[in-house]
């Protein structure tokens, strides 16, 4: 069975060669699950020191966005693809969490597999067989439970549509959920000018050129953009989470994954909590470990989130060896 452990550094290591998701000494390779700053930590250490560093081929355009033209030395690697670490085997998988996020699997000769989700969200990422799975626990509380995503999606589309026809409509979410949004919008008819500026509108123009179903998004700085933004018709800005407290013209929708039972709740005249996360829920998170059937479940603790609890649950419910680390 291989090794795999989280260290207090937030570094998630599987076998004996690699590290994901921050830097660690000692360790040949360095894999990117994606592109959230909470998954980047010590990418310029890993850039030096070693031998390379794997990111799915849009992970690495987005890093290239957010962390600057270093992030070029970061080594595309395709889902399903697999690539030898010393004497392993790793392999990356979709994990449903943003775009060009990955799971990360590596084999050993003799047959051992260690598995590390990433941030991932059920539906979408497919389970893969482990016998050491390190998994997330950002919603691993029994009381994180959403609603279908299906109903939430249903719930923004019919809040946008009412309102965009009367008023600018302002979004707000981290960068990859804000893209997926943007994709569902406009799969599901909502014809208005979307508009989005800085990282966030180069960013959306990465996912496009990998293909992504957005269209037709307008940099909000550009002379068209601001003939949107002078007239009177409605449109949809597309924002980072950050820029939550500005001031603006119409209605904000804040997508926010600690919203729960509910797909979405008014909290003042103009703002609505949507209940989209790009996370698994803890049903789903219990859902991935019991079709995965691993021998020993390994929860990262070193992030935001519930790991001490979802380990006891997973015993618990399961009765399957499962830890918080560190």
């Amino acid at each position: 069975m291989l090794n795999a452990a989280v260290t207090k550094n937030k570094a998630i290591l599987l076998g004996e060669n690699v590290a994901c998701d921050a830097h660690e000494d000692g360790r040949g390779v360095r894999v990117v699950t994606h592109a959230h700053y909470d998954h980047v930590f010590g990418l310029r250490d890993s850039l030096r020191k070693c031998g390379a560093v794997y990111a799915t081929p849009l992970t690495r355009d987005m890093l290239c966005v957010l962390y600057g033209r270093r992030a070029e030395e970061v080594v595309p690697l395709r889902y399903g693809e697999p690539v030898m670490v010393g004497a392993d085997v790793m392999t990356f998988y979709p994990s449903g969490h943003i775009p060009g996020s990955a799971q990360v699997l590596v084999e050993d000769p003799e047959g051992g597999r260690a598995l590390y989700t990433g941030d991932f969200r059920l539906p979408g990422a497919p389970v893969i067989d482990a016998d050491v799975l390190v998994i997330e626990a950002t919603y691993g509380h029994p009381r994180c439970v959403r609603p279908p995503i299906d109903e939430v999606y249903d719930a923004l589309m019919e809040l946008v549509s009412s309102e965009v026809r009367r008023q600018p409509v302002h979004i707000y979410g981290f960068y990859g959920k804000v893209q997926e949004v943007m994709e569902v919008l406009r799969r599901n008819g909502i014809r208005e000018p979307f508009l989005a500026e800085g990282k966030m509108y180069e960013l959306t123009t990465v996912c496009a050129k990998h293909n992504l179903g957005i269209r037709d998004v307008i940099n909000a700085t550009s002379s068209e953009g601001l003939d949107v933004l002078r007239g009177d018709g409605g449109y949809v800005f597309f924002k980072h989470t950050s820029k939550l407290g500005e001031k603006v013209r119409g209605l904000k929708i804040h997508l926010t994954g600690w919203e729960f039972k509910v797909t979405h709740r008014k909290v003042s005249n103009d703002t609505y909590r949507v209940s989209l996360s790009s996370h698994s829920d803890f049903n789903h998170l219990l859902a991935y470990v019991e079709d995965c059937r691993p021998k020993l479940v390994i929860v990262d603790n070193s992030r935001d989130g519930y790991g001490a609890e979802f380990a006891r649950e997973v015993k618990r419910r399961l009765k399957i060896e499962a830890i918080a680390m560190p």
